[in-house]
Formats: structure tokens, C-alpha cells, sequence
């Protein structure tokens, strides 16, 4: 295991901290935070000049995940040949480049190629990011780090929607999907205080048999597959809140304070992910998930019974209690889940982190999507579907839990 002085010392000469490194792998994560919900407050406007059917926009949320799913594949097998930074910049250059495609478009058809290079190329700092973290960690101290990352990564979606309303008032949509492109350059900038993670012993050929043979111990570990598909459930149970929230905000006729509460949802988020910091410390990433995902079923049966007995629009501070007791939940277990995914995997992070990443967000994508269609004048769909995929993620969680410690030949 690989102890808080190892990382710093690995981490030199620049020395970089752990506070540092907790905000810049946050940073890294967020760009896919942004790519999404700072053009939230900006659907009306893109429906309008593209000549759009209302919701229409929202394909543009399906195509970007469905791209980022795919892209997974790609990316840590490159940094796991090539070395996490010159990987995670390249794939940095790139997703620029897709959101200056989207940003100069003129037709949706346009847009939605450019969001397809954005989608493709945003998954390499997602990708790379929880390589590099599992390069640093393990075990606990793990989970607690992703927890802190998560924690700081949820200022971003509480105002990344809120920089998309001031980005309208200064101009048109197109100035929505710039921010990712500074974005971008930032992270990249950032970067260069980072020391390369990967160790020259980890380096894997770029050739099939050894990317398949890592991809099977991915695909033959109980326990990586199982906590995989806990994620897997987790963030098909969010998606249809970054979807199809506006949407639900619409039904009451909030759209203006749409960013408001979108973003005190994310602060909310964020305050979960650091309790769960403190009960890690304390007892340990296992048993946290085990209960904090039963919670999430129990308060999942509860929205589902106010809004069948409202007529699915029950009154709109109680639907914005409920849903955000709901993904509070969510994003306080997901980040342990998917350190609990990555613990036997140390010595193949990068092609663990594709797998199972991939895996991720092409299948919630696409149960995401189902949901997404289901939500109309009613709030009920999106309770109906979280329960239903909070308690398949309780079962994943039940039966890794009965794996015991995470052990691999993958492991470091």
C-alpha cells in the first residue's frame, strides 16, 4: 500500500500537496461538470435558433455521455503506455478543440459533432484522474481522497449553471460552451506542477494481448465488477437529474431560478461527500456504502409515495427536499464505490479506469436516456427510476461485500 509520504515524495520536486492535489483532480474531473451543465440555462436559446422541438436540446446531454462512454476505451490504455500527463494534455487539446467546434457551429447537426469530439475527448481527464489518484492511494485513504476530490468537484456544478446565466447576459449560447475551452487551458496550465504518477514498472505495451489480458482481470475480478455495477446503477439513477431537471423546474414554473436551486442542489452534494469523508475515517468505505445506499432506497420509496399521492407534481419545496435528499445520497456513496471498483486494480489503473468506465457511462447513459423520456408533467418518473436502480446498486454493494478485502494480482 502506498503511504501519504510515498505520494509526496513520488509527487516531487514540485511537492505538491495534498490539498493542492485534491483541488487540481478536481479540476480534472470537472471538466465533464461543465461540459454539461453550464448550457443547461441555454437550451431555450439553442432550441429556438436551431428551430428545435421543445426538450429537443437535450440530445445534446445523451450524445456528449454516450461519446464519453465510448472515448473511456481509449484513453487508459494510452496512459498507461505514454504516461498519465502527455495523455490527459492531449486529451485536453482535443476537448478544446470539440467545444470550439460546438461554439462556432452552425447548424445543431454541428453542435452535436462538435459535443461528440467533446464527449470522446472529455472522458481522457476523467479517465486519467482516478488513474492518477490510484497511482497515489489506496484502500481507505482512497475513498477518503475521492470523497474530499468529489466534495470540492460539486462547487463546480453549483455554479457552473449559475456561469452560464451570467454568460448569456454578456452574450448568446454560444459563450456557454466557450467556459469549457478556458476551462481546459487552465487544468492543462495546472498541470505542469504535477509529476508524471505512473511508474516505470506499471508501464503497459500498447499492443492487444496485454491491453486484453489486462481488460479480462478487469472483467474476471468479483469484486471490481460488482462495485462497478453499483456505479454503473448510481449514475443512471443521477443522469436524468442533469437531463431533465430543467424540465422538472419547468413543471413548476421555476425556470428562472432554475440555477439557484441547481446549484444550492450541487452545495448540498457537495456537504454529503464530506460527511462521508469523516464516517470513512471512521469506519471504513464498505460498511459506509452498504448503509448509505439502504438510505438511498428507503428516501428513493418516500418520493415515490408523495408524488403518486400528489399526482406526481407534489408542492415544489417538498419535490426539492426529496430529490436532493436523493442525490445527496447519491453523491456520497458513488465516489466509494468506484474506489472500492479501483482497489485490486493499482497496477493496471489506467485500462481499469477505461473498462470500467466505459461500462459506466454507455449503459447509465442509456437507462439514463429511458428516464429521460419518461419525464413529462410528472416528477414521479425520476423517483420511480431512482429507486428502482438505487436498490439494484444495493444489491451489487450486498454481494461485493461478501468478497471480502479486495485482492488482485492487479494490485500494488
Amino acid at each position: 500500500m502506498t503511504s501519504t509520504a510515498d505520494v509526496e515524495e513520488r509527487l516531487s520536486p514540485t511537492r505538491i500537496g495534498t490539498t493542492e492535489f485534491v483541488i487540481l483532480n478536481s479540476l480534472i474531473s470537472a471538466t465533464i461538470a461543465i461540459s454539461i451543465d453550464t448550457i443547461l440555462p441555454a437550451f431555450d436559446e439553442l432550441e429556438t435558433e436551431f428551430s428545435l422541438d421543445a426538450g429537443s436540446a437535450s440530445l445534446s446531454i445523451t450524445v456528449f455521455l454516450a461519446s464519453l462512454g465510448i472515448g473511456m476505451l481509449f484513453w487508459g490504455p494510452m496512459a498507461d503506455r505514454y504516461g498519465r500527463k502527455p495523455t490527459i494534455w492531449a486529451a485536453l487539446f482535443i476537448f478544446m478543440g470539440g467545444a470550439l467546434v460546438s461554439t462556432l457551429s452552425t447548424s445543431f447537426s454541428m453542435f452535436l459533432i462538435g459535443r461528440v469530439i467533446w464527449g470522446l475527448a472529455a472522458a481522457g481527464p476523467r479517465v486519467i484522474g482516478l488513474a492518477i489518484v490510484r497511482d497515489c492511494y489506496s484502500g481507505d485513504r482512497m475513498a477518503r481522497i475521492m470523497s474530499l476530490t468529489s466534495a470540492v468537484f460539486l462547487v463546480i456544478p453549483a455554479i457552473a449553471p449559475a456561469l452560464g446565466e451570467v454568460a448569456l447576459s454578456f452574450g448568446n449560447w454560444r459563450w456557454t460552451t466557450a467556459i469549457s475551452i478556458v476551462l481546459g487551458a487552465i487544468v492543462a496550465i495546472w498541470l505542469l506542477r504535477l509529476d508524471e504518477t505512473l511508474r516505470p514498472e506499471n508501464v503497459t505495451p500498447l499492443s492487444a494481448k496485454p491491453i486484453l489480458a489486462a481488460a479480462r482481470t478487469v472483467l474476471t475480478n468479483r469484486t471490481t465488477v460488482l462495485y462497478t455495477a453499483a456505479t454503473l446503477f448510481m449514475y443512471a439513477a443521477f443522469f436524468p437529474w442533469l437531463g431533465s431537471s430543467p424540465q422538472m423546474f419547468e413543471t413548476y414554473g421555476r425556470t428562472e431560478s432554475f440555477a439557484l436551486f441547481f446549484g444550492g442542489s450541487a452545495v448540498l452534494m457537495a456537504i454529503a461527500t464530506l460527511i462521508t469523508e469523516r464516517l470513512v475515517n471512521r469506519f471504513g468505505a464498505r460498511p459506509v456504502s452498504r448503509i448509505g445506499m439502504m438510505l438511498g432506497v428507503i428516501a428513493g420509496l418516500l418520493y415515490v409515495l408523495v408524488a403518486l399521492t400528489s399526482d406526481g407534481v407534489p408542492s415544489f419545496w417538498l419535490w426539492f427536499a426529496l430529490a436532493s435528499l436523493l442525490i445527496m445520497v447519491n453523491a456520497a456513496v458513488s465516489p466509494l464505490t468506484q474506489t472500492l471498483s479501483m482497489e485490486p486494480m493499482g497496477a493496471i489503473a489506467g485500462i481499469a479506469s477505461s473498462v470500467t468506465g466505459a461500462l459506466i457511462f454507455l449503459c447509465s447513459a442509456a437507462l439514463g436516456a429511458v428516464t429521460d423520456s419518461l419525464i413529462g408533467d410528472t416528477v414521479t418518473p425520476f423517483g420511480v427510476a431512482f429507486t428502482i436502480y438505487a436498490a439494484l446498486a444495493m444489491g451489487a454493494i450486498l454481494l461485493a461485500s461478501k468478497t471480502g478485502p479486495a485482492h488482485s494480482e492487479a494490485a500494488t
